[in-house]
């Protein structure tokens, strides 16, 4: 081992351990069509092994007792070029798999912007998560500056803004599902076109990352109803993309 190797090796970082299913191969590859190399590989006297990445090095523990549904870990990686990122590993999986896993495990998701970041959330058949960021300023003033622009809009907005962090920051959409159900229902009246399509886009892709496909196809025939002007249409460049990429999974 030479100097810059072993400098490397000693560097101080944190290697994040997480206990994943006892077939750990399954886990394995899908790190590796994601362009990560496998460092550590044992089977015995119990599983684990360890992948690396530029953006992070992390270790796994096959356990024999793991369900993915109610015993998942994960970690938050800060990277500079989110945008990079994102398209490098999307490329790795898109030429590995043939496609993009969006919904059930493992899944990888779209470039989404919080108030404090943005990040894409990456979730391996074990049911961990990294969720990569790029931050776009110090995260407790920016959520409380958001916090403070709330203060002045509608209750709609303020549905779908909990709704959006509930999706994207935190995965949940369930709940993400049950409040815009709930504003749609409640809180719509005189709401904008803008908002009305951003609201209903948001509830198209929850709908279709829990599997509700026969809601998810019904609420892409009411979306293609709202008529956007020019200028809303600039606006919303994120959204009708997003909403292309739906239209194209789901028909």
């Amino acid at each position: 081992m030479n100097t810059n190797e072993l400098q490397e090796l000693t560097r101080n970082r944190i290697i994040p351990i997480f206990n994943c299913m006892f077939e750990i191969d399954d886990t394995l590859e899908f790190y590796t069509a994601l362009g990560f190399k496998i460092t550590y590989y044992q089977k015995a006297p119990y599983r684990f092994a360890s992948v690396k990445h530029d953006i992070a090095e992390i270790s796994f523990y096959g356990d024999k007792n793991y369900d993915a549904e109610n015993k998942a870990g994960g970690c938050y990686i800060v990277v500079p070029n989110i945008g990079e990122v994102y398209n490098e590993l999307k490329t790795n999986l898109k030429s590995y798999y043939g496609k993009i896993p969006t919904r059930g495990l493992p899944r990888f998701s779209r470039v989404n912007q919080t108030a404090e970041d943005r990040r894409i959330n990456v979730t391996d058949p074990s049911g961990n998560t990294l969720i990569i960021g790029q931050p776009l300023g110090d995260s407790t003033s920016m959520m409380q500056a958001e916090e403070e622009s709330l203060k002045g809009v509608s209750t709609f907005e303020k549905k779908y803004k909990q709704a959006y962090r509930f999706a994207y920051s935190k995965e949940d959409f369930r709940a993400a599902k049950n409040v815009l159900e709930y504003a749609f229902i409640k809180h719509s009246d005189g709401i904008s076109n803008e908002l009305r399509y951003k609201a209903s886009v948001l509830e198209l892709d929850v709908l279709y990352t829990l599997g509700q496909l026969k809601k998810a196809t019904s609420k892409l025939a009411d979306i293609e109803t709202i008529e956007l002007t020019e200028e809303e249409m600039k606006i919303l460049t994120d959204e009708i993309d997003r909403f292309i990429a739906l239209k194209q999974e789901l028909i």
